[in-house]
């Protein structure tokens, strides 16, 4: 069984998502069996210089490939990132463009941040808030999809592409505060007397992100959202043994 490895060079919170969300690539896509493991910023070699092409290279040694997935929030953003000469973007592109690791390596972007990829299942994640309440978690996709005022609420934030979701300045409001946004809506929904302070404390954050994964639904409606993810869908399929 050929084993991919993903890394998520920026969090280890994004490790665990994105395992989950290639996991159910590899269920859609029907891929057969490939082996998803993942890495994460602990694994990401300390000091500068070539630490991140000899990690990559053994890696390689048990792995068919290596893909880094790295968040590109925003052209701004993504432009300051690669104008610092030892920028996390800067070193997977050396990697990404070695000729030793040619067919080997890959960089997938999560254009407009992992939340992104995330969002393309309001609904999911609307159901994944109600499954941290006992007593709403009987709640489930289709008792939002036949609740008038829950079912506005998530087609009101359900974007058709979500990579559209941009930053309209560095340090601006992105994919992340979206779904920040969504999730406090969703509380209110769930708890209109809910104090303010709780809502505060119980909305979305990104250690969230791997159990916000889980109950997001990859199917052919959901994956045409985010080109992105689909092109990590296209990675993937290349090294499955159907």
């Amino acid at each position: 069984m050929p084993t991919v490895r993903i890394w998520t060079l920026e969090s280890d919170y994004d490790a665990k998502a994105v395992r989950c969300l290639a996991n159910k690539l590899v269920t859609h896509l029907q891929l057969g069996n490939l082996s998803i493991q993942a890495s994460g910023k602990k694994a990401v070699p300390r000091g500068k210089g070539a630490g991140l092409m000899k990690a990559t290279r053994n890696y390689l040694k048990q792995d068919a490939c290596v893909i880094f997935v790295i968040d590109s929030d925003g052209p701004m953003s993504t432009h300051q990132r690669q104008q610092e000469p030892n920028s996390l973007i800067n070193q997977i592109e050396q990697v990404v463009n070695d000729n030793s690791f040619a067919g080997k390596v890959f960089l997938a972007r999560a254009v407009q941040e992992l939340e992104a990829w995330l969002l393309i299942d309001c609904l999911g994640i609307f159901c994944y808030f109600a499954s941290q309440s006992p007593r709403y978690r009987q709640i489930d996709r289709n008792s939002v999809s036949t609740n008038p005022s829950s079912k506005r609420l998530v087609e009101h934030y359900q974007e058709g592409n979500t990579e559209n979701i941009v930053e309209a300045e560095i340090g601006g409001s992105g994919a992340k505060e979206h779904l920040i946004e969504f999730s406090k809506r969703i509380l209110h929904e769930l708890n209109p007397r809910m104090p303010q302070r709780n809502v505060s404390e119980k909305r979305y954050r990104e250690k969230m992100s791997p159990e916000v994964a889980e109950h997001v639904d990859i199917n052919r409606e959901t994956l045409r959202r985010n080109n992105s993810l689909r092109k990590l869908g296209r990675v993937l399929a290349q090294f499955s043994q159907r």
